[in-house]
């Protein structure tokens, strides 16, 4: 666990910028345990609480975990001597958080304006 924390906190200082602070909480996800989510400090507020944020300061950037022992049971892998971590985020997520779009749900709304601007 502490390797993906390593690589996740190198991700986001290396996409988003060495000043975001960074932050880990545990999660569920099903083929993963333990799972936990990774989020950065919101870059509209700074943290202080926006309409992008929900108010809480921070924007979550997507799941990971370790890969739970039946998936790699399932996958011909012995667990006892295997052994992985996994984690992913929403590519709309990652552009919207390095191009500072305010609203992830305007990539959803088809309007040829802001899609043919991003």
């Amino acid at each position: 666990m502490a390797d993906l924390k390593g690589v996740l906190y190198a991700f986001a200082r290396q996409a988003f910028g060495g000043e975001r602070r960074v932050r880990f909480r545990p999660d569920y996800f099903p083929f993963t345990e333990p799972s936990a989510e990774i989020a950065i400090d919101c870059f509209i507020c700074n943290g202080t609480g926006c309409r992008t944020c929900g108010g809480s300061g921070w924007l979550e950037m997507g799941g990971s975990g370790m890969v739970h022992p039946n998936v790699l049971r399932n996958a011909g892998y012995d667990p006892a001597r295997y052994q992985g971590f996994a984690f992913g985020c929403g590519i709309e997520r990652v552009h919207m958080l390095r191009s500072g779009t305010p609203d992830i749900r305007l990539y959803e709304q088809n309007d040829l304006r802001f899609l043919e601007t991003t």
